[in-house]
């Protein structure tokens, strides 16, 4: 007689809770997606038409086993606890602890536009934001100024209303003197720079020429949608979602609670107009702006620059010297670097493949620029990055048990 086969367990819900006006929503739900579909876990993601993010009254109706969720408020989280659902915070809310988190690392991301800035000679700074009570807020305003402090300097505090938008009296007092010596601003998010830019535009102040802008995201939506194209730190959204889905596996297979955060790096800078130096020529950001779209491509030469910004390659050398730039090489190797280091944390692709994707020749070129610029090797960079789900979760001591 034959024995019975025992049915396969079934698989645990996962709602992705982000919210229906969280910005990043799309990144996030790309990354975690993209791990469920690398490593096929023992759950599913609830969907509604089609759609596997859902509103928070949807998620919170569908009676989750565990939820991966853009936090924004004390309810949700009292909610999660009230129900004991396992769940993996992206968004840091002031005052709400106890649940496991994976977020930008946005004190990081204000310390890299505070220096910046200070890179470019600016001596003037201000924080703008227009979600002063957010965590992501509060972290970018606190490494901003942390870093501004380290040189000797200060930042003036904007707030904005939305809503208005309205801008604060503080504004209105700094940009009064804007005219005699730029500002520059560094604005929380995407969206913050399009209000401030709009504002700008309306009080007859002139950007770059009066202050410059620095938005936070690199946003399409935003920071192509005017005349005055907005530069902003790169953040790897994907990157969250996709360590958040990997932190819900691990705590569903019985891992504990990790007490720190797991803080995701961003991933580099993209110029546009609104923070274009006086002494930079339209064919300088047009070649600035030609290196961030094509540096992967290694036949991308100082010759296809110069033509594309219809100048010739001597021209172009002189107006890099003139604005106090680094030469085309070197602009170039360091962007190629930086999207390397980008795939060596989050992805798991050969270090020789990213060399290829990364725009460099040869490997051995690859990795002497590597080294000579991060004081480590690739592979090294690789065990040593923080953004790892089960490695991550092992230098905590937090072993994985089976289910």
């Amino acid at each position: 007689m034959l024995a019975a086969r025992s049915s396969p367990p079934a698989l645990l819900s996962v709602a992705l809770a982000l919210g229906a006006r969280t910005y990043p929503r799309l990144g996030l739900r790309r990354g975690v997606e993209r791990y469920v579909r690398e490593h096929n876990p023992r759950w599913r993601l609830l969907q509604k038409f089609n759609h596997t993010h859902l509103e928070w009254q949807d998620a919170m109706a569908s009676e989750p086993d565990a939820l991966i969720g853009f936090f924004e408020d004390a309810s949700q989280f009292d909610w999660v606890k009230q129900h004991g659902v396992v769940a993996v915070n992206m968004h840091r809310v002031p005052g709400c602890e106890g649940l496991a988190e994976v977020l930008v690392d946005d004190p990081a991301v204000g310390r890299t536009a505070a220096r910046y800035f200070l890179g470019k000679g600016f001596r003037r700074f201000a924080y703008c934001t227009h979600a002063p009570r957010k965590g992501f807020s509060e972290d970018r305003r606190a490494g901003f100024g942390e870093e501004l402090a380290k040189a000797g300097w200060e930042a003036g505090f904007i707030t904005i209303d939305a809503s208005g938008p309205v801008i604060s009296g503080d504004l209105s007092k700094l940009l009064n003197s804007a005219h005699e010596d730029r500002i520059a601003v560094f604005c929380c998010d995407d969206a913050c720079g399009g209000f401030l830019t709009r504002l700008c535009r309306e009080a007859g102040l002139r950007i770059p020429g009066d202050l410059v802008i620095l938005g936070a995201g690199d946003d399409a939506f935003h920071v192509e949608n005017d005349s005055v194209t907005l530069s902003s730190v790169k953040i790897d959204f994907p990157a969250v979602g996709y360590q958040a889905a990997a932190m819900m596996d691990a705590l569903l297979k019985g891992s504990a609670v990790p007490e720190e955060a797991l803080r995701v790096s961003f991933t580099g800078i993209t110029e546009r107009s609104s923070t274009a130096s006086d002494t930079e020529s339209p064919a300088l950001r047009r070649l600035l702006r030609l290196i961030e779209e094509r540096h992967a491509d290694p036949e991308f030469t100082p010759v296809i620059a110069a033509r594309l910004c219809k100048v010739s390659s001597r021209t172009l050398r002189r107006y890099l010297k003139e604005a106090d730039r680094p030469s085309f090489s070197d602009l170039l190797r360091d962007r190629r670097l930086e999207t390397a280091m980008q795939s060596l944390v989050a992805t798991e692709d050969p270090v020789e493949r990213i060399s290829e994707i990364s725009g460099f020749l040869d490997y051995t070129t690859f990795f002497r620029a590597f080294r000579r610029r991060y004081g480590m090797s690739p592979t090294d960079c690789r065990r040593k990055a923080e953004i790892r789900p089960m490695p991550y979760l092992e230098e905590k001591g937090l072993k994985a048990r089976s289910a």
